[in-house]
């Protein structure tokens, strides 16, 4: 009975989608410029896996779930919902559910999403040349 108390603790809560306040804070709501713009960005792209997601996605065609972490094999299954649902919360990428037996569920990179795609390959550049000895 103990064990399963402390693996209930190990998983953690779901994110929630920010709040109201949460989201005028960082500047989602009102479409006016986040108090700290870099804060804004750290909070809808940061983290290990989001970019990643969002690299496979900046294609455009929707992917279900499966696809999404085909193309990205290290990532757990936890790891994977909770980024899909954070970058979902963010805008940055959309989900469709489709009202079928088995569902179906599909991602797509939304327009402010795929704005982000310049800069991910401006990092990538950059990693290329720092480990090529470019500096």
């Amino acid at each position: 009975m103990k064990k399963d108390k402390e693996k209930k603790k190990k998983r953690g809560k779901r994110p929630e989608p920010l709040d109201s306040a949460e989201k005028i804070q960082i500047g989602i709501a009102t479409g006016e410029p986040a108090a700290d713009p870099l804060q804004y960005a750290l909070t809808a792209v940061g983290g290990k896996w989001k970019l990643r997601i969002l690299w496979a996605l900046r294609g455009g065609a929707s992917l279900r779930y499966g696809e999404i972490k085909q193309q990205i094999p290290l990532i757990t299954d936890m790891m994977l919902s909770q980024s899909l649902r954070e970058l979902t919360a963010s805008e940055l990428i959309a989900r469709q559910q489709f009202q079928q037996i088995p569902p179906k569920v599909e991602y797509r990179i939304t327009p402010a999403g795929a704005e982000l795609i310049p800069a991910v390959e401006l990092l990538c550049a950059w990693a290329l040349k720092q480990t090529k000895g470019e500096k």
